[in-house]
């Protein structure tokens, strides 16, 4: 699923350049926060459509040659296959459960605003952290992938920081977007300084993140029905699509 994450100067800048272009999506989240609802709204649909394609045409397969992979491991000798090969599922799953638990715990008023707000904003950053510590993985797989990777989650960072800017403007514009990009410093410094022990715990990590993804993806990056741009959203979806199969026979081919 992953190389070991053994890599050159030259790639370590290179992933280097795409933890800024997260941080720039923290960074300008509060600009599109105040756009036009119908702008908001055609880059939700893309960057819906973008996300969409990304899981179910990338990710979803990764995770499956994963739960694979997993097989091989000392863990299988006591775990039946099917279980096994089921692990990279159950902690996409985990990720998402515990994401929409702390949503509906937050919205339903069981704390303060102002606890709220810190615990959106924690949930945030810790994902950001945990968003860079994965991005070098990508460059040892490849650099369509790594480009890929970092277009789906530059605009799922950009879109999901939307909501708390809306809700929290004043903290986000002088707090939130600082913390967000000290996350990705800090997620990506740890990439470097300690590495994952193993290929398995970084598949783990992705799976986690993959189960994030798809929750947030549906709560935050597509617009409802009544606001959903479908031209556009067509677009994101046939456009990531296409680019992500060139990826996979370009791969094929290597």
């Amino acid at each position: 699923m992953y190389r070991a994450l053994v890599m050159s100067t030259g790639e370590w800048l290179a992933a280097g350049v795409l933890a800024l272009v997260l941080a720039a999506a923290h960074f300008f989240a509060y600009r599109v926060s105040r756009l036009s609802r119908k702008t908001q709204d055609v880059l939700a649909s893309v960057g819906g459509g973008v996300a969409i394609a990304y899981i179910f045409v990338h990710l979803m397969p990764e995770l499956a040659v994963g739960g694979r992979d997993l097989t091989e491991l000392d863990i299988a000798q006591y775990t039946p296959t099917p279980i096994t090969e089921a692990g990279l599922f159950l902690t996409a799953m985990v990720g998402l459960v515990a994401f929409f638990v702390l949503d509906v715990r937050t919205e339903e008023g069981l704390a303060s605003t102002r606890r709220s707000y810190r615990i959106h904003m924690l949930s945030f950053a810790s994902i950001s952290a945990i968003y860079a510590y994965t991005l070098p993985s990508t460059i040892s797989t490849g650099w369509d992938y790594a480009i890929l990777f970092t277009v789906v989650i530059g605009a799922h960072l950009l879109l999901a920081d939307r909501a708390l800017a809306r809700a929290h403007p004043n903290q986000f514009a002088h707090e939130t977007r600082w913390v967000g990009i000290a996350a990705v410093s800090i997620g990506f410094s740890a990439s470097f300084l300690f590495p994952p022990a193993n290929e398995y715990m970084l598949a783990i990590g992705t799976a986690f993140l993959g189960g994030v993804l798809l929750l947030t993806t549906f709560r935050e990056e597509l617009p409802s029905a009544s606001r959903a741009r479908v031209p556009w959203f067509l677009l994101g979806v046939s456009v990531m699509t296409v680019l992500l199969l060139i990826a996979l026979a370009l791969g094929e081919h290597s």
